[in-house]
């Protein structure tokens, strides 16, 4: 009697036992499983926030985190991404979309936020002989991809309209022409569009595939700012503030489209000879030449002072034109939290560069009185020697610093200083056109540099590198831009 007692005893006891030594060791697995799941939820949370941009489906976000948490080994996987929807969907109309909406994370000003919920089951080792065979486990994480503030520097120089053949003559090669409402007459390819200013040719093609790039930013939490380039460079006012004043960067798809569309190939600044500089004439065909100079017209020479100097008549100023995209980033407010991108399109070799004294208001050009005779590559006030870079002396203003030196000067801001994501596109043959100094791709090599070299990988702020692209025509730009949103997109998460 006392010995079969003693058997029930002993096989509850063994039960507990067991019990309890599955207990503990599967409350070390659902550790470990729940540790798995964390793990696979912040993956899931950071590819969530990487396919946060334009054009994205939200269940799209979904099946890509369930597929991370798969892929983690997730038992029975189910996963939600929250965000902010604007507006707000209706829970009747639409109960899945605002199934998905997440007010907490609609921040102002707004941010790419994202919000993973997932469940998913762990498989129990013992704890079976009681009936329990898995138990649920759930983990959330919140992560962010980084918005986008952009610098579009387009150079509107007058090579602009360089397209139009020049024997036979066309008259779309006059910027004063071209840039008149387009005649779908003058269009060849069929791609007319009433919409866009003008008919200069490639600077028509940039400008499209400029707002092609727009239209795969995502908005409202990417800004896109536009500076142009001729013999300055410029900031393209976008919008105004309450009190009027001009903003130059807007999350505003549309307003910063209608600025694109709407820039123009710089005509020169005045009707000849009261302009400096304006355009220029065949006295006897009336064709169209370029822009005036007292070099090409000995009639403007008493007009330039700075005559016999060219300087203020080139017109593609790299140097001034990157030098004020970095400084577009100090205007308030200023997103540190942001990817700073500057996009730089040029379609020739740096010829132009000055400085301007703040009390005097005197201009100096940066062109070496060597450099004067140049007319193609090198062009003027560019040594055309590539592997030599000048330093700049303010006090001096030596004769060796010219505007290719100012070009680079100006690269290595953006970098360095502003630790800004520089991309560079070499439109047209110009931009591979030996130098006949040192015979190397004066274009070329800078925007090379600059997209690669700039930068300096030992700087812990400074993202390295951009790339360059070199674009034969103005109908290889759009996949240009498309390439770049691809770049640009791969390095978005914090």
């Amino acid at each position: 009697m006392e010995r079969g007692q003693v058997l029930v005893v002993v096989a509850v006891s063994i039960v507990a036992i067991i019990a309890i030594m599955g207990l503990a060791l599967d409350v070390g697995v659902m550790f470990i499983g729940n540790a798995r799941l964390r793990r696979a939820v912040d993956s899931a949370a950071l590819a969530a926030a990487l396919q946060y941009r334009a054009g994205f489906h939200v269940e799209y976000l979904d099946n890509s985190a369930t597929e991370f948490l798969r892929l983690n080994g997730i038992n029975d996987p189910y996963a939600r991404v929250l965000i902010c929807i604007t507006p707000v969907p209706d829970p009747i109309a639409d109960p899945y979309l605002f199934s998905h909406y997440d007010p907490a994370l609609c921040t102002v000003p707004p941010r790419k936020l994202v919000r993973v919920v997932a469940t998913g089951t762990v498989a129990l080792a013992f704890l079976p002989v009681i009936n329990i065979d898995q138990v649920p486990i759930a983990a959330d994480a919140t992560s962010e991809t980084a918005s986008v503030d952009v610098v579009l520097v387009l150079d509107r120089s007058d090579s602009m309209t360089y397209t139009a053949p020049q024997a036979p003559y066309d008259p779309m090669r006059d910027p004063s022409v071209c840039n008149n409402p387009a005649d779908p007459n003058f269009d060849t390819n069929d791609t007319y569009d009433s919409s866009y200013l003008g008919y200069c040719r490639p600077f028509d093609e940039v400008k499209k595939a400029a707002v092609s790039f727009v239209e795969q930013l995502y908005f409202p939490y990417d800004r896109v700012a536009v500076v142009t380039i001729d013999k300055n460079a410029f900031s393209v006012p976008i919008d105004v503030d309450s009190l009027g004043h001009d903003l130059y960067w807007s999350n505003d798809k549309d307003k910063i489209i209608s600025k694109i569309k709407a820039l123009k190939v710089y005509p020169g600044e005045g009707v000849y000879p009261n302009g400096l500089p304006s355009r220029y004439y065949d006295p006897v065909t009336g064709d169209y030449l370029g822009l005036g100079c007292p070099q090409m017209d000995p009639a403007l020479q008493a007009y330039y002072p700075d005559y016999p100097s060219p300087a203020p008549c080139t017109t593609t100023n790299i140097g001034a034109g990157l030098n004020l995209a970095g400084r577009e980033f100090n205007i308030e407010p200023v997103r540190q939290e942001a990817l700073w991108v500057v996009i730089l399109l040029t379609d020739g070799v740096a010829n132009a560069g000055n400085t301007t004294d703040e009390v005097t208001h005197i201009t100096t050009y940066f062109c070496p009185d060597g450099t004067w005779s140049y007319t193609n590559v090198p062009p003027k006030c560019n040594d055309g020697i590539s592997a030599t870079h000048h330093p700049y002396e303010p006090t001096n203003l030596n004769s060796q610093y010219d505007a290719e030196d100012y070009a680079y000067d100006a690269a290595e801001f953006v970098a360095h200083d502003q630790s800004a994501l520089l991309f560079t596109i070499g439109l047209g043959s110009q931009v591979r056109t030996p130098s006949s100094v040192d015979h190397t791709f004066l274009g070329e090599l800078f925007l090379k540099y600059a997209a690669d070299h700039a930068c300096d990988p030992g700087h812990p702020a400074t993202i390295c590198p951009g790339t360059y692209t070199f674009a034969p025509n103005g109908a290889a730009l759009r996949e240009v831009f498309r390439k770049i949103a691809e770049n640009i997109a791969t390095r978005l998460s914090h």
